[in-house]
């Protein structure tokens, strides 16, 4: 084994090292599931394809790291990998995003089943998978040099102890200090430059304790043996790895630091941000402000300067006002920022009272910044079946918007939930949800969902809305239809959505249950939700996927010209 250098006296750096590399990695994990999510949704599909890399990754480096340690170990190596890993760490915020659109491009052209799963997958692997194999190698390295030769369960233990130290504050920091408050991209430098700087702060202390003990008498080349001749050569390599490391670090530093998620920023982008629940951008265009938590796909609020029509599918939710009684006390799941609310308070019915629920503050805060949120609505922050099961107030509308364009939470799926619904709407109180992603092929996540709503409700009826539908539901025998068809809009130029809805053939259609059902015990929305999402990209992307197969890539390029 090569001579220990001699800044380091004891075992100390190596503890030290461990309980920064069990700290670092699961930060890198917990915000790997943000970079991704904001891509492929927060599903557990996408946590699961994430948390088996980095296990696959460590497993590997665990065994590649005891058995290297055992034939030829090596402190300077060790460290080496380390600053390789950490810059590897700190440039994934810059490099990321274009891995990501990358291969979700590669296998939308190529994959027409699981789209999601696959550019997920082989995103993470490309991701994670080389500096993981480093940090794998850690643990087993630190404990055949800490023990030498000796068994000892003592200093095993301890660096076992202090890896599952850092590691509980790895979990907590991410979620609770560093993405919320200094974002994912920061979130990445930092773990990833503390893993750099433990590499580089070794090594570097390491060349000037070899400097200064070098022998005093020049050695001319000629003089030196076989071995020497490879040691130099090996000690001249890692200077010059240090030195590329070192670079790419301070690269990866500028261009990572704040690094939008997003491959451009589009014209009219006010602000990003991040929550500990999402990543947020508000932007304007055509006179109206959005609401986006996600880079690829959807809308999650927008507000026109005037109060107007919005032209998507809230317009088709203000029926609600002509479908129950007068000044009805409305409860949204939901609310995101306040679509709905303010368009009922401002547009349709200003003596109405509303509660929205938003689990997001972050998202409540934009919603009075930016979307000039009605101030008589009462905002919640909670989780929306939670706040279901502590109250005990009733409703003539229950709203459940709660699901992205990406993905459903799975409590708020199910019969138990739509039961909540239920029980909390008054005699002929009104149930309305918005489901995005609409499909017409039974035990798609649409169908489920309304399988399962009108399993508790009895009745049901849908309009789809561009790439979704709107379901209304009344607590008892009314019927939707009926009802809408005796209406006279006091705003005229409600007339045209009206009309959409009674239309015949494009309007409003009583719901046919084909028996799926969603339970708490079994609610696997969230390969029904990716299904929808594959559906949804080779919808948008057909024509194209045409092109390259009757055309090659030559046509497909001159078609994206």
């Amino acid at each position: 084994m090569e001579k220990k250098p001699l800044f380091i006296h004891n075992k100390i750096y190596y503890f030290i090292t461990e309980a920064l590399v069990g700290l670092c990695l699961m930060g890198i994990e917990m915000s790997a599931s943000r970079l991704i999510s904001v891509y492929f949704s927060s599903s557990q599909v996408v946590w699961t394809l994430i948390i088996g890399v980095i296990m696959i990754a460590m497993a590997i480096g665990n065994y590649w790291g005891g058995k290297q340690a055992d034939k030829k170990p090596s402190y300077l190596r060790l460290y080496l990998e380390l600053s390789f890993a950490g810059v590897y760490i700190v440039l994934i915020p810059f490099l990321g995003k274009y891995v990501i659109v990358g291969m979700s491009v590669f296998f939308a052209l190529f994959i027409t089943h699981n789209l999601v799963i696959w550019a997920a997958l082989f995103s993470c692997i490309i991701l994670f998978v080389p500096p993981l194999l480093f940090l794998g190698k850690v643990t087993p390295s630190l404990i055949k040099y800490a023990m030498g030769e000796k068994a000892s369960g003592k200093v095993i233990g301890l660096l076992e102890a202090l890896n599952t130290v850092g590691s509980i504050l790895g979990t907590f920091l991410p979620t609770f200090l560093t993405i919320p408050f200094i974002g994912t991209s920061n979130s990445f430098v930092l773990f990833g430059g503390l893993i750099a700087l433990i590499g580089l702060l070794y090594v570097v202390t390491s060349y000037i304790e070899i400097f200064k003990n070098r022998p005093k008498k020049e050695v001319v080349e000629q003089d030196l043996d076989k071995n020497q001749k490879k040691e130099k050569r090996r000690f001249i390599r890692s200077i010059v790895l240090t030195c590329v490391y070192s670079s790419l670090f301070i690269v990866g530093m500028v261009f990572s630091i704040n690094a939008p998620f997003s491959l451009w920023t589009e014209k009219g982008t006010i602000k990003e941000t991040e929550s500990t629940y999402n990543f947020l951008k508000v932007y304007r265009e055509n006179n109206a402000t959005y609401l986006s938590t996600n880079i690829l796909f959807g809308v999650q609020s927008m507000i026109r300067d005037d109060d107007s029509l919005t032209g998507m599918y809230y317009d088709y939710l203000l029926s609600s006002k002509y479908l129950v009684k007068e000044n009805p006390d409305i409860l949204i799941l939901g609310n995101g920022t306040g679509t709905y609310a303010t368009m009922m308070k401002n547009y349709m019915h200003s003596q109405c009272k509303i509660t929205a629920v938003e689990i997001d503050q972050k998202i409540i805060d934009l919603s009075y910044e930016y979307f000039h949120m009605n101030s008589t609505v009462d905002v919640v922050c909670d989780d929306g079946r939670n706040y279901l099961a502590r109250t005990n107030s009733m409703y003539d509308i229950i709203l459940v918007d709660a699901y992205s364009s990406i993905s459903a939470p799975f409590h708020m799926t199910t019969v138990e939930f739509f039961s909540l619904v239920k029980n909390h709407l008054n005699p002929d109180g009104l149930m309305m949800m918005n489901i995005n992603m609409h499909s017409d092929t039974p035990g798609s996540m649409s169908h489920t969902l309304c399988d399962t709503a009108i399993s508790v409700f009895g009745n049901l009826y849908t309009v789809p809305i561009g790439t979704g539908v709107e379901v209304f539901s009344y607590n008892g025998n009314k019927k939707i239809i009926e009802t809408l068809e005796t209406v006279v809009p006091e705003r005229s130029d409600y007339q045209q959505v009206l009309d959409s809805l009674l239309d015949t053939e494009k309007g409003l259609k009583r719901y046919e249950d084909t028996g799926y059902r969603l339970y708490d015990d079994n609610a696997d929305i969230e390969m029904r939700s990716m299904n929808a999402l594959d559906e949804l990209i080779m919808n948008l992307l057909g024509d194209y996927i045409r092109i390259l197969k009757e055309q090659g890539i030559s046509g497909l390029i001159n078609a994206l010209m």
